[in-house]
């Protein structure tokens, strides 16, 4: 028995000074059960473990975006050399995802932890092995046309450069700013009453409503607008299934129509895009 203490405790020495550590050959990553409460990834990882006689106990895995862990997973199957991992992703951290990811301009890092844990009977030895990704996207990057109102062939009215623009985003809403130049070409004053607006992504309402503009413009004048429009984040949650299983694809549609009067009569502007964006989160588990 004191020799086996003797060989435990030279063990622990030669593995925590470094001199022999586990390793990761390779990890291939995919989607497994997605549903409501969860989205799991399932990872096949290859291990060098350099004590064979010293068994996995376990593999712990970890996944951050932007320091925010989303992710945490065990071994469900341990052979030799490889691990099998079910890594579940809670539905709700989604939330904190996305506030993190715009707030960080669409350019995420995603952090991936795998802890290789070996059974040293007086204790467990962990050994973390860390790698990053970018995330990156281009959700607000969508461009719009220029929008003019004609009356007997004559320009009487323009919307120009229209953008979408990121604003305040918390875990209940996402304040989407649509902002561009209005122009009266009018000999008469034009009044700009309100913005009437959908947003869906992967054919889920994530935003509708009504917002009050009110403003005049006199003959020849032009003015820039910013109006607020808003995503309901709590419907993120019911998006991203979609989103995962879509393939991590998402179709994002935006309608709107702003809403502009002169001499007794309204005319609706229309504003529709269309737009596609991706994530790689399945394929961006690996080392």
């Amino acid at each position: 028995m004191r020799v086996w203490h003797i060989l435990l405790i030279a063990l622990a020495v030669t593995l925590t000074a470094g001199c022999v550590q586990p390793g990761i050959k390779d990890v291939q990553a995919h989607w497994g059960e997605v549903n409501d409460q969860y989205s799991e990834l399932v990872a096949n990882v290859d291990i060098n473990n350099p004590l064979p006689f010293l068994p996995l106990k376990d593999v712990e895995s970890y996944v951050y975006i932007n320091g925010i862990q989303i992710a945490h997973g065990n071994a469900i199957d341990i052979e030799k050399d490889r691990v099998v991992l079910s890594i579940k992703i809670e539905n709700q951290r989604i939330k904190d995802m996305w506030v993190s990811h715009l707030q960080h301009g669409e350019n995420s890092e995603m952090m991936i932890k795998i802890v290789p844990v070996i059974n040293l009977l007086v204790f467990d030895y962990r050994y973390p092995i860390e790698v990053s990704q970018q995330l990156t996207t281009n959700m607000l990057g969508m461009g719009f046309e220029d929008q003019v109102v004609s009356v007997g062939g004559v320009d009487i009215f323009a919307f120009r450069d229209i953008r979408l623009e990121l604003g305040k985003v918390d875990n209940l809403r996402t304040e989407l700013v649509v902002s561009g130049t209005a122009e009266n070409n009018a000999p008469v004053s034009i009044d700009i009453s309100k913005i009437e607006y959908s947003i869906e992504m992967n054919g889920i309402t994530m935003g509708k409503g009504v917002e009050e503009i009110n403003l005049n413009l006199k003959p020849g004048e032009k003015e820039k607008v910013r109006v607020p429009i808003y995503l309901d984040n709590t419907k993120l949650p019911e998006w991203w299934v979609t989103h995962v299983k879509n393939g991590e694809k998402t179709t994002v549609k935006v309608n709107a129509k702003i809403y502009v009067s002169f001499m007794g009569a309204e005319y609706p502007i229309q504003i529709s895009q269309e737009t596609q964006f991706e994530t790689a989160i399945a394929s961006s588990v690996k080392i």
